[in-house]
């Protein structure tokens, strides 16, 4: 016998031992009840068929419901604008103040740096006797 044959041998066996252990299964489970539990889908009858009519009338409520939600953020948006543009006419003043009261203080300091400046020059010529 060949190394081939015993291997054909085997899967034949194999394959016969799987038909034979799935056919018991089957009958087995032929006797069981095959219900499936939890149900995953639970049916109920409806009580009455929608109408043509009233599925149009219930579009044309939908589609009113839609247009005041629509308009109403419309308005929202317009009014978020107006008060966008304040709140930026605010912070534009905030700014200008702010600067009216810096803009003094920084004019002292670059005239008050200007005058250390010459104390300095002067102050070197007197003790090296020339510039810096």
């Amino acid at each position: 016998m060949e190394a081939t044959d015993g291997i054909t041998i085997a899967l034949g066996a194999t394959t016969t031992g799987f038909i034979v252990k799935e056919f018991l299964a089957w009958l087995r489970g032929r006797n069981q009840c095959t219900e499936i539990k939890p149900q995953p889908i639970k049916t109920e009858e409806a009580d009455k068929f929608v109408t043509v009519g009233e599925c149009k009338r219930l579009m044309c409520a939908h589609d009113s419901q839609l247009s005041e939600i629509r308009a109403d953020i419309k308005t929202g948006n317009i009014n978020i604008l107006h008060k966008l543009e304040a709140m930026d006419q605010k912070s534009e003043k905030r700014a200008i103040d702010a600067h009216s009261r810096i803009e003094p203080l920084v004019r002292e300091i670059s005239k008050n740096i200007g005058q250390v400046e010459l104390m300095k020059e002067a102050f070197m010529r007197s003790v090296v006797g020339g510039k810096k």
